[in-house]
């Protein structure tokens, strides 16, 4: 196993050290570095000035701030969670993915899933609309469109729009 990892960094210093592009990939990966950490900081004063001010709700006694408002409490899976909202959901999806990994119970496996998909909601923000179309955008098909077409009859000029698809129809 030793030699298997030797064997790998070794490999890794020849592609950072390389006479030729070495110069170049490590310029590369220390610009990838400096934006990774830009980009850290500021999503931490972003979460930071967020707490802040939903802790100045909470203290008016307004509970639904920490999700949103009072309409996200009414959908709550339909992405667009604050900043301390995502960031409370992703802990808590940790605890419960670790938990399922540490325990050996059916129940565990369970939490675990739990977990991990709150952590994915945390992460990305999406909701259960964004996550439907997903099949949609992976494949490369777009939804059908619908279309306007314009109908002259002897009493009214008028544009009736015309669906090819059942997105326009309420389920």
């Amino acid at each position: 196993m030793n030699a298997i990892r030797s064997m790998i960094a070794g490999a890794g210093l020849m592609y950072l050290f390389d006479p030729e592009q070495g110069r170049r990939r490590r310029a590369l990966l220390r610009d990838k570095y400096v934006a990774l950490s830009n980009d850290l900081s500021e999503a931490a004063d972003v979460l930071s000035r967020d707490v802040n001010n939903r802790l100045e709700g909470l203290r008016s006694g307004d509970l639904s701030v920490l999700v949103g408002g009072k309409n996200a409490l009414q959908n709550p899976l339909r992405g667009g969670w604050s900043p301390t909202g995502r960031a409370i959901l992703g802990g808590l999806g940790s605890g419960l993915f670790l938990y399922g990994l540490a325990s050996r119970t059916p129940k565990a496996c369970l939490l675990g899933t739990v977990g991990l998909a709150m952590v994915a909601e945390g992460v990305t923000n999406a909701g259960i609309d964004d996550i439907r179309q997903l099949p949609q955008r992976w494949s490369g098909e777009t939804a059908p469109q619908a279309e306007r077409r314009s109908i002259s009859t002897a009493e009214h000029d008028r544009e009736v729009v015309v669906s090819e698809g059942p997105q326009d129809f309420p389920l």
